[in-house]
This record gives C-alpha cells, sequence and structure tokens, in this order.
C-alpha cells in the first residue's frame, strides 16, 4: 500500500516536471506577441528593468505598460480588458483574481543624511514620537504600511505633511522637512548616491510582499503567460540583487 502511495506520488511529481520543462519550451519558442501590463506606480522604480529583462529572452513581443497610482484603477484596467497582469503591492480586495506573491516589499525609515537617526547604531521606535512625519495619502499601500507600524507599537505619527508622490516625499526628506516610511525600492539611486539614509530601526522594515495579478476569470495570453512566469522565476532575486536590505 506504502509502496503504491510512493509511486503514485513519484508520478505526479513526474508528470509536473514534464508540464514545466514543455511550459518552459514553449515560452522559448514565443516569436511575436502583445504584452498589456500595468503596475502600480512604486514598481515604476524596478518594473521597467525587469522588463528589459524580459524583452531581451522575447525580443518579438511589443511591451505596453501603464502606470497607475492605485489599486481600484489596475482594477478598472482588468475589467475593461485593457490589461492582462499587474504588479502591484496588495491584491485588489472584492473582485476576484490570482495574486502570486513574487519577492519581498520592505518598507524603511528614511531621515535626511544629515539628521542624528543617520548616525544612530539603532533607533528605538519611541524616538520617532519627537519627529515629523512625511506621508502618502489614506488608502495608499506606503501609508498602510505606516498605519501597521505605528499600530503595532501603539503610536500615532505627528504627520507634518501630506503628498501623493514618493518623488516628492524624498525631496522634502532629503532637504530635512521631516522623516518617512518608504518601499525601500523607491530609494535605491538615493542610497547609491547618499543622499538619503535608511537609520536601522527598531520593528523595521515592514515586510509587504509583491504580487503578479491577474483576473480570475481570465486566460492569458502566451505573451502574458511568458511574462507572468519570468517574473515569478526572476523577480526575487532581482529585487535582491538590486535592493539588498542588509
Amino acid at each position: 500500500m506504502a509502496g503504491e502511495y510512493v509511486l503514485a506520488s513519484t508520478q505526479r511529481v513526474l508528470a509536473a516536471m514534464r508540464d514545466a520543462e514543455d511550459m518552459v519550451a514553449r515560452f522559448r519558442g514565443l516569436k511575436t506577441g502583445l504584452l498589456d501590463v500595468a503596475m502600480i506606480s512604486t514598481a515604476n522604480y524596478f518594473l521597467p528593468r525587469l522588463l528589459a529583462e524580459f524583452h531581451k529572452e522575447h525580443p518579438g513581443i511589443e511591451i505596453r505598460l501603464q502606470v497607475i497610482d492605485d489599486r481600484e484603477g489596475i482594477v478598472n484596467l482588468m475589467q475593461e480588458g485593457k490589461i492582462e497582469v499587474a504588479i502591484m503591492g496588495r491584491p485588489p480586495q472584492g473582485w476576484p483574481t490570482r495574486a502570486e506573491p513574487f519577492a519581498m516589499h520592505p518598507h524603511v525609515l528614511v531621515t535626511a543624511v544629515g539628521h542624528p537617526f543617520a548616525r544612530a547604531e539603532k533607533v528605538s521606535a519611541r524616538a520617532l514620537m519627537n519627529e515629523g512625519f512625511i506621508v502618502r495619502e489614506p488608502g495608499s499601500g506606503t501609508r498602510t504600511a505606516l498605519d501597521e507600524y505605528m499600530h503595532a507599537h501603539h503610536m500615532m505619527p505627528r504627520v507634518v505633511m501630506q503628498m501623493s508622490s514618493n518623488e516628492a516625499i524624498k525631496q522634502a526628506v532629503i532637504a530635512g522637512m521631516g522623516i518617512s516610511l518608504l518601499s525601500l525600492h523607491t530609494v535605491g539611486l538615493e542610497l547609491e548616491h547618499r543622499l538619503i539614509a535608511t537609520p536601522d530601526t527598531e520593528g523595521l522594515p515592514v515586510m509587504r510582499r509583491w504580487h503578479v495579478v491577474k483576473a480570475l476569470a481570465k486566460t492569458l495570453s502566451p505573451a502574458a503567460e511568458a511574462f507572468r512566469y519570468f517574473i515569478l522565476e526572476h523577480g526575487e532575486a532581482f529585487l535582491a540583487k538590486h535592493f539588498p536590505t542588509g
């Protein structure tokens, strides 16, 4: 009986491996196609480079990319059939989708390089109570991450400014107008050029996940399926390489 169970399990594994090999072979043979993809605006800092890598493997595929500021906008595009897949942090709620996580999405404290926190060995959560925060609008993924962090430490941020753009927040932080909690994937260039600091802080980073999302009832085109497979296979390693957390 046990032998029959092992044999059946082995056969299922081998069948799955053959299916995966067939899928890879089919994608490698994909010569042309059209990929309609959308991304939440925070993904703007890494997805174009991943798309460039994808295009090297599939140079005959035409890519049409839309940058959307909110989840509702992405859902609307999916419902209208204008996109097949999307890259976003929090999956849509209240509409049937298939959301597959492909990489961690850390949110970190960011300060000006001259801020005392930037020279501290470790910043306590309580120390943040004395600081003014520059924040995103309510409902955004970035603001939600900050609210979750503050709630976990029984605190309320002292908001000095609200902005609807990560770029504007970064410039305000660099200018010393306050501190913020931002996706690590939005500050890679500033960290590389030492324009901004990400102090080691108690309870941070807040870890979210990046997802590749499709409508649950949607059968993807070969181009979109190839892109989905590419993101799931390469996304995590790409982000770990370009945005190390330690």
